[in-house]
């Protein structure tokens, strides 16, 4: 889907209403199948100087397997939006988008910010139990875990030392 701003090009500093769909293929994400809803955009533009600012919302809903039962999971997703599309850009260095001629293209940006906002994992209800074999798996680490076993050694719990001495010292 691109978004044609020639109106806003013919009259910089104008905002301009817009609503556009953007349809996202599956993402594979660490091994998963995430599958979207079409994306809809929905809010304003303007040119200044060359460059063009979008900003808005978008929403759709991401499908994919629930982490603890494997049932299907819908994660409904708002995002607010504020990008900037240039032409003399280098997509890799800079907080912007590139766009040609007087057509924004708006698959990367949608694309991009859909997945940087996806949950760290999927599950498909707040207070999912999960499948019996997840419960099992875990009351086997609990009846297997000792408690008087060392602490597992985590890589910052040495610069945590050093700031609780640090604040004992400035007491």
């Amino acid at each position: 889907m691109e978004l044609d701003v020639t109106k806003a090009l013919q009259a910089p500093g104008t905002v301009f209403p817009f609503t556009a769909s953007v349809v996202l293929p599956p993402q594979d994400v660490i091994g998963e199948t995430v599958t979207f809803d079409a994306v809809s955009l929905r809010g304003q533009y303007s040119t200044w100087d060359g460059a063009v600012r979008l900003a808005g919302e978008m929403t759709t809903t991401a499908h994919a397997i629930c982490a603890l039962c494997l049932q299907p999971a819908d994660i409904p997703m708002s995002l607010p939006f504020d990008e900037t599309f240039r032409r003399d850009v280098n997509e890799l260095e800079d907080d912007a988008f590139v766009y040609e001629g007087n057509r924004v293209a708006l698959f990367q940006m949608t694309l991009t910010l859909i997945m940087l906002n996806l949950p760290m994992r999927f599950v498909c209800q707040e207070d999912c139990e999960g499948s019996e074999a997840y419960r099992t798996f875990n009351q086997q680490e609990l009846d297997n875990s000792n408690e008087e076993e060392p602490r597992t050694q985590r890589p910052f719990e040495a610069l945590q030392s050093l700031l609780d001495e640090e604040v004992g010292k400035a007491d």
